[in-house]
This record gives C-alpha cells, sequence and structure tokens, in this order.
C-alpha cells in the first residue's frame, strides 16, 4: 500500500506506453512460455511484411541496462521493423528486473555486506552470497533458455542481439558464454547470434590497480558515503520505496526529466509512470549493481568497473576458441556519454579481435546523445544495428 504498486499495475503502465508511443502492434506469449524459460517478461513485435511463422529476415534482441525496463526502447522499435532489413523485434526484461519475475532476496545475487573469504563466516542482511560469476549466471541462464526456446525462435533464425550499458556488458558476457559452449560441444543447442551491438556498456575499462587507486578515506564526503551505500547494497531503489507513493513518483518524474531533457510530455508521463512501477516493485535483480560492479576512483577520475571485465583480451581470446555464426561487433558510446572511459579499451579490445578472429568489430560515437543514446540520438542508433 505504501508504494500504490503492484504487478499488474507495471505491466498496465508498460501496455500503456507501447500502445500510445509504438506504432507496430504487439504481443506477449503465453504464460506457459514465459514460465519455460525462467520468468522472462518479454513483447515481440513484427515487421507489416512479416510471414507467419519463421522469416528469414533476423530478429533484433534488445536488452535493457539497469534499473530500466524493456519499454524504454519504445523510439526504437519502427525505425528498426520499418527499415525491411529485420522480421522481428523481441524485447525482454531481465530476470529480477522490470517485469519479469523478482527471485526473493535469498536467490538474488546479493552481495554481503561483510563479504569474507568463503572459508571465514560471514554476516548477510539475507541468506545469499553471489560471487560475479554467479550473477553473471542469474541473468544468462534464463536469456539462454529464451533464446533457445523453440516457441519463440527458430533455430536456424537469425539474432542480433542489443544490450545497453549494463544488459551491454551482460550481452557481451553472453556471446563470450556461447563461444566457450562452441568449443567444448558440437551437439549443445545454441542460439544462432550473428550480431552483437553493446550500446555504452560496462566492462571493458579494467579495475584500477591497489596501486592506482584513491583510499576511500582520501575521498570527498560525497563519494565517501556512495561507497558505503555501494558496499552495503542500498540501491537507488530502495529510497524510491522508502519515499512512498507521491514523494517517488515526483522523484522519478525529477530525475528523468534531468537524465532525459529532451522527451515530449506524453513521453515524460507515460515513462515516468512505467519508470516509477518497475522502480519500486521487489527487490531483486537490483542486487548486481553491488555483485557484478564496483566503483572505484584514481587519479584518472571516478567510474563504475565490472568486477569481471570483458577487456584486456578476455573477450577477443573467447571468441577466437572456435569460429561461429557471429559476424559482427559493434560497441557505440555517445559522444557526452559519462561511461564514454570505458571507450578506448573497448577499441583496443575489437583492435585485437579483428587480429585473430573472422569477426569484423568496431567502436563508433553516437553524436548528440550521452548514456541513453537510444533515445537521445534514436535515428543514428538505428543506423547503426541495421
Amino acid at each position: 500500500w505504501w508504494t500504490a504498486s503492484d504487478q499488474s499495475l507495471l505491466l498496465q503502465s508498460e501496455y500503456r506506453l507501447l500502445s500510445a508511443l509504438v506504432k507496430h502492434p504487439f504481443h506477449k506469449p503465453a504464460e506457459s512460455i514465459r514460465d519455460s524459460h525462467g520468468g522472462l517478461n518479454l513483447v515481440e513485435f513484427r515487421a507489416n511484411d512479416a510471414t507467419i511463422g519463421f522469416d528469414s529476415r533476423p530478429t533484433v534482441v534488445l536488452a535493457h541496462g539497469f534499473g530500466s525496463g524493456l519499454s524504454f526502447f519504445y523510439r526504437n522499435i519502427d525505425d528498426l521493423l520499418n527499415s525491411g532489413k529485420v522480421g522481428r523485434v523481441v524485447c525482454f526484461d531481465w530476470l529480477g528486473m522490470g517485469g519479469s519475475s523478482r527471485p526473493p532476496c535469498w536467490e538474488s545475487p546479493i552481495r554481503s555486506l561483510f563479504n569474507k573469504p568463503q572459508s571465514s563466516p560471514s554476516f548477510s542482511f539475507c541468506n545469499s552470497k553471489f560471487s560475479s560469476s554467479r550473477a553473471i549466471d542469474f541473468f544468462l541462464d534464463p536469456l539462454e533458455r529464451l533464446l533457445t526456446n523453440d516457441n519463440i525462435f527458430a533455430r536456424e533464425e537469425p539474432l542480433w542481439l542489443v544490450g545497453h550499458s549494463l544488459g551491454g556488458y551482460l550481452a557481451g558476457k553472453f556471446a563470450m558464454r556461447l563461444h566457450d559452449q562452441q568449443s567444448t560441444s558440437t551437439t549443445a543447442s545454441v542460439p544462432n547470434l550473428t550480431r552483437l551491438i553493446l550500446a555504452s556498456p560496462v566492462g571493458f575499462q579494467p579495475l584500477p590497480s591497489p596501486q592506482e587507486r584513491i583510499a576511500s578515506s582520501n575521498l570527498p564526503p560525497a563519494f565517501r558515503l556512495v561507497d558505503a551505500l555501494w558496499s552495503a547494497n542500498f540501491t537507488p531503489q530502495a529510497l524510491v520505496r522508502l519515499m512512498g507513493s507521491s514523494r517517488g513518483q515526483n522523484a522519478v518524474r525529477r530525475a528523468l526529466q534531468g537524465r532525459i531533457p529532451h522527451l515530449g510530455e506524453q513521453e515524460l508521463d507515460l515513462l515516468a509512470e512505467y519508470l516509477y512501477h518497475i522502480t519500486v516493485a521487489p527487490a531483486s535483480g537490483e542486487y548486481a549493481m553491488n555483485s557484478l560492479l564496483e566503483p572505484a576512483a584514481s587519479k584518472d577520475g571516478a567510474g563504475v568497473y565490472a568486477r569481471e571485465p570483458m577487456g584486456g583480451g578476455l573477450m577477443a581470446a573467447s571468441m577466437s576458441k572456435k569460429a561461429s555464426p557471429l559476424e559482427s561487433i559493434k560497441v557505440l558510446f555517445g559522444d557526452t556519454d559519462w561511461m564514454r572511459f570505458h571507450e578506448p579499451a573497448a577499441r583496443e579490445e575489437m583492435q585485437m579481435i579483428n587480429s585473430k578472429c573472422n569477426i569484423k568489430s568496431v567502436v563508433h560515437t553516437v553524436p548528440q546523445a550521452g548514456h541513453h543514446l537510444y533515445l537521445d540520438n534514436s535515428p543514428t542508433f538505428g543506423r547503426y544495428i541495421l
């Protein structure tokens, strides 16, 4: 009652947003199909000229970032389907986020506040303690079940996987997992992933070394507070829940206006309502903020880094293990993107992949765009996907 929200209201806000702002109709798979791939919430859009059943054109799969949801891609769907180059667009919510199932605290990727070696006893505010690898699997296992579900995707269907921010990191890790699987098995069913687009992804720049890092005690008070809250798994979503319905909705709307100031009034109303409901839904996947990512500061600046990075030759080594259907990798950053400090390491990684693998890999800068480049400059973002 405090937040005046529930799963039904969340899905209603998703429906209102997509119905009002996307011209192509959409539908959701039956609940029985949803249950078979781990409770992921998804919507499917088809091109007007798409054939019933299998369409030989690629399907674009859109994966949102931290604190977001599938409806945030509303500006991209019509452009992709009107291009004539794709037959379907499928948007999904990661497990524990958006409208997907939200496993309870003890099954969620939470990292203990007092994180000690496994051999030592440790205390946590809930009965869960995920390593980074286990937290990655928390998200990738349901995604793999989704993409290998014959009721949704044909085995030969070309897939273009697009991930934003944390979703870009997870999409990159998923592509690496597929290459690892293909190098050890010739019989396993794997998705026909032919194109990978990572939009403003975290994870390429490695963590600063202990010698490079500025100790927490030497950081300004605001940075020390962020570090303490991060370590304690206190998420932005938790703060909005504490505010309650009225103050929480106002706070979400103000934050949205500040982050994406060019939204029209209708867009702002619908997106703020949707964002509020996915924000105050039961805490689950948001704990990945702590288990997958780590804030750090050095003399070069402060930023967020992956505990298990993709850069430093790791993605190139994975991609070179065995030939796969993957034809290209594109990494995109906005020209005013706060995540752009990952760009130099991303460029180095793409160069290594180009030299070691038969995969065309490149980094592009999207003009007039920040971190939310898919909204800031949706036409250019769409062209890079196509």
